[in-house]
Protein backbone atom coordinates (compact mmCIF):
# COMPACT_ATOMS: atom_id res chain seq x y z
CA UNK A 1 0.00 0.00 0.00
CA UNK A 2 2.86 2.18 0.59
CA UNK A 3 4.74 1.37 -2.21
CA UNK A 4 1.32 1.77 -4.13
CA UNK A 5 1.19 5.76 -2.95
CA UNK A 6 4.54 5.89 -4.76
CA UNK A 7 7.05 6.05 -1.28
CA UNK A 8 10.10 3.68 -1.52
CA UNK A 9 10.05 0.86 0.62
CA UNK A 10 12.61 -1.39 1.55
CA UNK A 11 11.14 -4.88 3.12
CA UNK A 12 13.97 -6.87 5.05
CA UNK A 13 12.65 -10.70 5.67
CA UNK A 14 15.00 -12.76 8.22
CA UNK A 15 13.97 -15.98 5.87
CA UNK A 16 14.02 -17.17 2.57
CA UNK A 17 10.39 -17.85 0.73
CA UNK A 18 8.43 -19.91 0.98
CA UNK A 19 8.94 -21.09 4.38
CA UNK A 20 6.44 -22.94 6.77
CA UNK A 21 3.98 -20.27 9.44
CA UNK A 22 1.14 -21.52 11.12
CA UNK A 23 -2.31 -19.32 11.25
CA UNK A 24 -3.35 -21.13 8.45
CA UNK A 25 -7.28 -19.97 8.72
CA UNK A 26 -8.51 -16.73 7.36
CA UNK A 27 -11.97 -15.36 8.35
CA UNK A 28 -13.97 -13.22 6.13
CA UNK A 29 -13.20 -9.47 6.63
CA UNK A 30 -9.62 -10.52 5.97
CA UNK A 31 -11.44 -10.40 2.07
CA UNK A 32 -11.95 -6.83 2.05
CA UNK A 33 -8.42 -6.22 2.67
CA UNK A 34 -7.05 -8.54 -0.24
CA UNK A 35 -9.41 -6.73 -2.31
CA UNK A 36 -7.86 -3.38 -1.83
CA UNK A 37 -4.55 -5.39 -2.29
CA UNK A 38 -5.46 -6.58 -6.06
CA UNK A 39 -5.02 -10.46 -4.90
CA UNK A 40 -8.52 -11.26 -4.23
CA UNK A 41 -8.94 -13.11 -7.27
CA UNK A 42 -5.35 -15.04 -6.88
CA UNK A 43 -7.25 -16.96 -3.70
CA UNK A 44 -8.96 -19.19 -6.19
CA UNK A 45 -6.49 -19.31 -8.74
CA UNK A 46 -3.83 -20.99 -5.94
CA UNK A 47 -6.18 -23.28 -5.14
CA UNK A 48 -7.16 -22.50 -1.73
CA UNK A 49 -10.21 -24.19 -0.15
CA UNK A 50 -12.73 -21.85 0.60
CA UNK A 51 -13.72 -21.49 3.71
CA UNK A 52 -18.05 -20.93 4.34
CA UNK A 53 -18.12 -21.27 8.53
CA UNK A 54 -17.29 -22.40 11.71
CA UNK A 55 -18.94 -25.41 13.70
CA UNK A 56 -17.73 -26.14 17.61
CA UNK A 57 -18.02 -29.53 19.26
CA UNK A 58 -18.17 -30.42 22.90
CA UNK A 59 -18.82 -33.21 25.06
CA UNK A 60 -23.00 -32.65 24.32
CA UNK A 61 -22.21 -32.59 20.80
CA UNK A 62 -21.94 -30.50 17.73
CA UNK A 63 -23.23 -27.07 17.78
CA UNK A 64 -25.50 -25.41 14.49
CA UNK A 65 -22.52 -24.42 12.03
CA UNK A 66 -22.18 -20.52 11.76
CA UNK A 67 -22.48 -19.78 8.78
CA UNK A 68 -21.07 -16.59 6.92
CA UNK A 69 -23.61 -16.25 4.33
CA UNK A 70 -25.70 -15.01 7.40
CA UNK A 71 -24.13 -11.73 7.25
CA UNK A 72 -25.68 -8.70 5.63
CA UNK A 73 -22.36 -8.08 3.12
CA UNK A 74 -22.20 -10.73 0.33
CA UNK A 75 -18.46 -9.90 -0.05
CA UNK A 76 -17.86 -11.74 3.31
CA UNK A 77 -20.28 -14.93 2.68
CA UNK A 78 -16.91 -17.21 2.56
CA UNK A 79 -13.21 -16.88 2.88
CA UNK A 80 -10.63 -19.56 2.92
CA UNK A 81 -8.25 -21.81 4.12
CA UNK A 82 -4.72 -21.05 3.06
CA UNK A 83 -1.11 -22.47 3.16
CA UNK A 84 1.07 -19.85 4.88
CA UNK A 85 3.98 -20.75 2.94
CA UNK A 86 2.03 -20.08 -0.60
CA UNK A 87 -0.13 -16.87 1.04
CA UNK A 88 2.47 -15.46 2.19
CA UNK A 89 4.22 -15.27 -0.56
CA UNK A 90 1.77 -14.05 -2.74
CA UNK A 91 1.57 -11.02 -0.85
CA UNK A 92 5.50 -10.88 -0.73
CA UNK A 93 5.05 -11.24 -4.35
CA UNK A 94 2.39 -8.53 -4.48
CA UNK A 95 4.62 -6.11 -2.76
CA UNK A 96 7.23 -6.70 -5.36
CA UNK A 97 5.34 -5.95 -8.05
CA UNK A 98 3.49 -2.28 -6.46
CA UNK A 99 7.48 -1.40 -6.48
CA UNK A 100 8.81 -2.11 -2.91
CA UNK A 101 12.33 -3.48 -2.60
CA UNK A 102 12.59 -6.95 -0.72
CA UNK A 103 15.52 -8.50 0.39
CA UNK A 104 15.07 -12.70 2.05
CA UNK A 105 17.70 -14.36 4.40
CA UNK A 106 18.73 -10.83 5.36
CA UNK A 107 18.02 -10.21 9.06
CA UNK A 108 17.62 -6.81 10.87
CA UNK A 109 20.50 -6.73 13.43
CA UNK A 110 19.86 -3.81 14.98
CA UNK A 111 17.62 -0.17 15.13
CA UNK A 112 19.35 2.68 14.72
CA UNK A 113 18.14 6.15 16.33
CA UNK A 114 18.82 9.28 17.36
CA UNK A 115 18.08 10.03 20.61
CA UNK A 116 14.26 7.76 21.32
CA UNK A 117 13.80 8.94 16.93
CA UNK A 118 14.60 5.70 15.17
CA UNK A 119 16.32 6.74 12.01
CA UNK A 120 16.70 2.85 10.32
CA UNK A 121 17.85 -0.29 10.73
CA UNK A 122 21.20 -2.33 10.27
CA UNK A 123 20.65 -5.37 8.43
CA UNK A 124 23.24 -8.34 7.83
CA UNK A 125 23.22 -9.82 3.83
CA UNK A 126 23.56 -13.05 2.38
CA UNK A 127 27.07 -12.51 2.04
CA UNK A 128 27.39 -11.48 5.85
CA UNK A 129 28.44 -8.17 4.93
CA UNK A 130 26.08 -5.02 6.99
CA UNK A 131 24.83 -2.33 5.30
CA UNK A 132 22.72 0.96 7.78
CA UNK A 133 19.14 1.56 5.43
CA UNK A 134 17.93 4.97 6.65
CA UNK A 135 14.75 5.68 7.33
CA UNK A 136 11.69 8.00 7.91
CA UNK A 137 9.73 5.10 8.94
CA UNK A 138 10.48 1.68 10.33
CA UNK A 139 7.53 -0.50 10.25
CA UNK A 140 8.16 -3.72 12.81
CA UNK A 141 6.57 -6.83 11.20
CA UNK A 142 8.80 -9.55 13.01
CA UNK A 143 6.16 -11.17 15.06
CA UNK A 144 6.85 -12.43 18.10
CA UNK A 145 10.34 -11.46 17.83
CA UNK A 146 9.79 -7.60 17.84
CA UNK A 147 12.66 -6.15 16.95
CA UNK A 148 12.11 -2.68 17.35
CA UNK A 149 9.39 -3.95 19.65
CA UNK A 150 12.16 -5.15 21.78
CA UNK A 151 13.93 -1.61 22.25
CA UNK A 152 11.04 0.71 22.35
CA UNK A 153 7.76 -1.55 24.11
CA UNK A 154 7.36 -4.57 26.05
CA UNK A 155 4.57 -7.06 25.84
CA UNK A 156 1.15 -6.47 28.22
CA UNK A 157 0.26 -10.69 28.66
CA UNK A 158 -3.50 -11.07 28.79
CA UNK A 159 -4.21 -12.95 32.69
CA UNK A 160 -5.44 -16.58 31.85
CA UNK A 161 -4.47 -16.64 28.42
CA UNK A 162 -1.32 -18.50 28.72
CA UNK A 163 -1.01 -21.23 26.20
CA UNK A 164 0.88 -23.39 24.39
CA UNK A 165 0.20 -25.24 20.54
CA UNK A 166 0.78 -28.23 19.41
CA UNK A 167 -0.23 -28.76 16.04
CA UNK A 168 0.47 -30.14 12.34
CA UNK A 169 -0.10 -31.43 9.01
CA UNK A 170 -2.10 -34.84 8.08
CA UNK A 171 -2.85 -36.38 4.52
CA UNK A 172 -6.04 -38.78 4.54
CA UNK A 173 -8.42 -37.00 6.79
CA UNK A 174 -11.62 -37.90 6.29
CA UNK A 175 -13.52 -34.37 5.63
CA UNK A 176 -17.13 -32.91 5.44
CA UNK A 177 -18.51 -32.62 1.80
CA UNK A 178 -20.49 -29.82 0.02
CA UNK A 179 -20.11 -26.34 1.77
CA UNK A 180 -18.85 -27.94 4.87
CA UNK A 181 -15.89 -29.23 3.73
CA UNK A 182 -13.82 -26.20 4.17
CA UNK A 183 -15.16 -25.45 7.17
CA UNK A 184 -13.08 -24.46 10.33
CA UNK A 185 -14.01 -26.99 12.79
CA UNK A 186 -13.32 -26.35 17.00
CA UNK A 187 -13.23 -29.68 18.61
CA UNK A 188 -13.29 -28.73 22.78
CA UNK A 189 -11.57 -30.93 25.26
CA UNK A 190 -12.31 -29.56 28.42
CA UNK A 191 -12.51 -25.64 29.83
CA UNK A 192 -8.70 -25.14 28.98
CA UNK A 193 -8.21 -27.61 25.75
CA UNK A 194 -9.37 -27.74 22.26
CA UNK A 195 -8.23 -29.13 19.01
CA UNK A 196 -8.79 -27.07 15.91
CA UNK A 197 -9.44 -28.18 12.45
CA UNK A 198 -8.50 -26.62 8.96
CA UNK A 199 -8.86 -28.14 5.90
CA UNK A 200 -5.69 -27.15 3.29
CA UNK A 201 -4.67 -27.90 0.06
CA UNK A 202 -3.90 -31.80 -0.05
CA UNK A 203 -3.87 -31.64 4.05
CA UNK A 204 -5.49 -30.82 7.15
CA UNK A 205 -3.94 -28.67 10.23
CA UNK A 206 -4.75 -30.45 13.52
CA UNK A 207 -3.10 -28.48 16.48
CA UNK A 208 -4.07 -28.89 20.46
CA UNK A 209 -4.34 -25.79 22.35
CA UNK A 210 -3.91 -26.01 26.13
CA UNK A 211 -2.57 -24.25 29.31
CA UNK A 212 1.21 -23.83 29.04
CA UNK A 213 0.95 -25.00 32.92
CA UNK A 214 -0.71 -28.05 31.98
CA UNK A 215 0.73 -29.40 28.61
CA UNK A 216 2.62 -32.46 30.15
CA UNK A 217 -0.78 -33.83 31.64
CA UNK A 218 -1.09 -34.99 27.97
CA UNK A 219 2.53 -36.64 27.40
CA UNK A 220 5.98 -35.42 27.33
CA UNK A 221 7.38 -35.50 23.62
CA UNK A 222 5.38 -33.04 21.51
CA UNK A 223 4.23 -36.41 18.90
CA UNK A 224 2.54 -37.98 21.85
CA UNK A 225 0.83 -34.73 23.24
CA UNK A 226 -0.87 -34.15 20.16
CA UNK A 227 -1.56 -38.29 19.45
CA UNK A 228 -3.06 -38.27 23.14
CA UNK A 229 -4.83 -34.73 22.80
CA UNK A 230 -6.59 -36.33 19.30
CA UNK A 231 -7.25 -39.95 20.90
CA UNK A 232 -9.22 -38.41 23.74
CA UNK A 233 -11.46 -36.62 21.05
CA UNK A 234 -14.01 -39.37 19.73
CA UNK A 235 -15.14 -36.86 16.89
CA UNK A 236 -12.33 -36.00 15.93
CA UNK A 237 -10.98 -39.83 15.92
CA UNK A 238 -13.36 -41.37 13.88
CA UNK A 239 -11.87 -38.64 11.04
CA UNK A 240 -8.37 -39.86 11.40
CA UNK A 241 -8.58 -44.08 10.79
CA UNK A 242 -6.75 -43.81 7.67
CA UNK A 243 -4.28 -40.08 8.50
CA UNK A 244 -0.79 -40.23 8.30
CA UNK A 245 1.43 -37.51 9.70
CA UNK A 246 2.90 -34.89 7.17
CA UNK A 247 5.98 -33.58 8.09
CA UNK A 248 7.03 -33.08 11.66
CA UNK A 249 4.77 -32.04 14.97
CA UNK A 250 5.66 -28.23 15.74
CA UNK A 251 4.77 -26.53 19.02
CA UNK A 252 4.26 -22.91 19.46
CA UNK A 253 4.22 -20.25 22.40
CA UNK A 254 0.67 -19.13 21.91
CA UNK A 255 0.74 -16.16 24.88
CA UNK A 256 -1.52 -13.95 23.90
CA UNK A 257 -0.51 -9.72 24.42
CA UNK A 258 -0.32 -7.00 23.20
CA UNK A 259 2.62 -4.06 23.50
CA UNK A 260 2.01 -1.18 25.58
CA UNK A 261 3.11 1.40 22.88
CA UNK A 262 1.85 1.29 19.42
CA UNK A 263 4.64 3.68 17.83
CA UNK A 264 6.73 6.68 18.47
CA UNK A 265 9.15 9.36 16.64
CA UNK A 266 9.92 6.99 13.45
CA UNK A 267 9.12 3.85 14.09
CA UNK A 268 5.38 1.43 14.56
CA UNK A 269 4.39 -1.74 15.20
CA UNK A 270 2.27 -3.83 13.11
CA UNK A 271 1.21 -7.74 13.19
CA UNK A 272 2.11 -10.12 15.86
CA UNK A 273 4.68 -7.66 16.77
CA UNK A 274 1.59 -5.21 18.16
CA UNK A 275 -0.45 -8.16 19.56
CA UNK A 276 -1.34 -11.63 19.02
CA UNK A 277 -4.90 -13.16 20.47
CA UNK A 278 -5.95 -16.63 20.97
CA UNK A 279 -6.57 -18.65 17.96
CA UNK A 280 -9.81 -19.98 18.73
CA UNK A 281 -12.06 -17.52 16.39
CA UNK A 282 -9.31 -17.57 13.52
CA UNK A 283 -8.51 -13.62 14.05
CA UNK A 284 -4.80 -13.53 13.79
CA UNK A 285 -4.29 -12.69 10.03
CA UNK A 286 -7.05 -10.41 10.10
CA UNK A 287 -5.87 -8.20 13.39
CA UNK A 288 -2.29 -8.36 11.85
CA UNK A 289 -3.16 -7.33 8.10
CA UNK A 290 -5.27 -4.86 9.59
CA UNK A 291 -2.86 -3.44 11.78
CA UNK A 292 -0.60 -2.69 8.68
CA UNK A 293 -3.17 -1.41 6.60
CA UNK A 294 -3.93 1.10 8.99
CA UNK A 295 -0.93 1.95 9.89
CA UNK A 296 0.18 2.33 5.68
CA UNK A 297 -2.96 4.54 5.81
CA UNK A 298 -1.63 6.94 8.87
CA UNK A 299 1.99 7.02 7.37
CA UNK A 300 0.86 8.46 3.97
CA UNK A 301 -1.13 11.27 5.78
CA UNK A 302 1.76 12.08 7.63
CA UNK A 303 4.68 11.93 5.14
CA UNK A 304 2.27 13.96 2.92
CA UNK A 305 2.81 16.79 5.49
CA UNK A 306 6.19 16.45 5.28
CA UNK A 307 7.13 14.84 8.26
CA UNK A 308 10.51 13.81 8.57
CA UNK A 309 10.06 11.28 11.27
CA UNK A 310 6.25 11.15 12.33
CA UNK A 311 5.68 10.12 15.17
CA UNK A 312 2.91 7.26 15.04
CA UNK A 313 1.77 6.66 18.84
CA UNK A 314 -1.74 6.04 19.43
CA UNK A 315 -2.03 4.75 15.36
CA UNK A 316 -3.79 1.71 16.38
CA UNK A 317 -6.62 2.75 17.75
CA UNK A 318 -9.17 1.44 15.54
CA UNK A 319 -7.17 -2.00 15.98
CA UNK A 320 -7.41 -2.00 19.86
CA UNK A 321 -11.14 -1.76 19.59
CA UNK A 322 -11.41 -4.64 17.21
CA UNK A 323 -8.67 -6.36 19.78
CA UNK A 324 -11.17 -5.19 22.88
CA UNK A 325 -14.22 -6.69 21.23
CA UNK A 326 -12.35 -10.04 20.34
CA UNK A 327 -11.30 -10.48 23.81
CA UNK A 328 -14.30 -11.09 25.69
CA UNK A 329 -15.50 -13.56 23.23
CA UNK A 330 -12.21 -15.49 23.73
CA UNK A 331 -12.38 -15.81 27.47
CA UNK A 332 -15.81 -17.03 27.43
CA UNK A 333 -14.61 -19.84 25.33
CA UNK A 334 -12.21 -21.14 28.49
CA UNK A 335 -15.51 -20.71 30.82
CA UNK A 336 -16.19 -24.14 31.35
CA UNK A 337 -20.37 -23.77 31.45
CA UNK A 338 -19.75 -20.94 28.55
CA UNK A 339 -22.22 -22.56 25.44
CA UNK A 340 -22.76 -21.23 21.82
CA UNK A 341 -26.01 -22.87 21.46
CA UNK A 342 -27.45 -21.09 24.71
CA UNK A 343 -25.66 -17.91 23.80
CA UNK A 344 -27.55 -17.91 20.19
CA UNK A 345 -30.64 -18.91 21.13
CA UNK A 346 -31.76 -15.39 20.96
CA UNK A 347 -31.55 -13.83 17.27
CA UNK A 348 -30.16 -10.95 17.97
CA UNK A 349 -27.14 -12.42 20.19
CA UNK A 350 -26.77 -14.96 17.16
CA UNK A 351 -26.47 -12.30 14.73
CA UNK A 352 -23.76 -10.74 16.69
CA UNK A 353 -21.76 -14.05 17.30
CA UNK A 354 -21.58 -14.35 13.31
CA UNK A 355 -20.65 -10.98 12.75
CA UNK A 356 -17.77 -11.79 15.02
CA UNK A 357 -16.65 -14.95 13.85
CA UNK A 358 -16.74 -13.08 10.49
CA UNK A 359 -14.76 -10.22 11.58
CA UNK A 360 -17.00 -7.59 11.46
CA UNK A 361 -16.77 -5.59 15.45
CA UNK A 362 -18.93 -2.53 14.60
CA UNK A 363 -22.61 -4.20 13.86
CA UNK A 364 -25.20 -3.15 16.90
CA UNK A 365 -25.46 -7.09 17.12
CA UNK A 366 -21.84 -7.45 17.69
CA UNK A 367 -21.28 -4.88 19.83
CA UNK A 368 -24.18 -6.08 21.82
CA UNK A 369 -23.34 -9.43 22.36
CA UNK A 370 -19.63 -8.48 23.57
CA UNK A 371 -21.50 -6.58 26.54
CA UNK A 372 -23.98 -9.61 27.09
CA UNK A 373 -20.60 -11.54 27.52
CA UNK A 374 -18.83 -8.70 29.76
CA UNK A 375 -21.45 -8.28 31.54
CA UNK A 376 -22.01 -12.21 32.63
CA UNK A 377 -17.87 -11.88 33.84
CA UNK A 378 -19.28 -8.68 36.35
CA UNK A 379 -21.85 -10.10 37.28
CA UNK A 380 -19.96 -13.17 38.21
CA UNK A 381 -17.34 -11.14 39.83
CA UNK A 382 -19.72 -9.32 41.55
CA UNK A 383 -21.09 -12.71 42.95
CA UNK A 384 -18.12 -13.70 44.71
CA UNK A 385 -17.62 -12.46 48.55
Amino acid sequence: MLAKAGHGVGLFERHAFPRFRVGESLVPAVNLILEKLGVLERMDEIGFPQKHGVQFFSSNGPSRPFYFSEVRDERMHNTWQVLRSEFDRMLLDNAVAAGAHVETDTPVIEVCCEGATVTGVRVQRLDESEGIVQARVVLDASGQQGVVAREYSEQELIPGLENTAVYAHYRGVRMDTGIDAGSTLIYRLDAESWIWFIPLMGVVSIGLVTSARGILRFGHSRDEILQAAIDQCPALLERMGDATLVGEVRVARDFSYRAKRDGGAGWALIGDALGFIDPVYSTGLLLSLRSAEIAALEITCALAREKKHPDLSGFSTEWQVAFDRFLPLVRAFYTEDFRFGELSKHEAHRQGLIDLLTGIVDTEEAIGVVNKIQQMFDDEAASKP
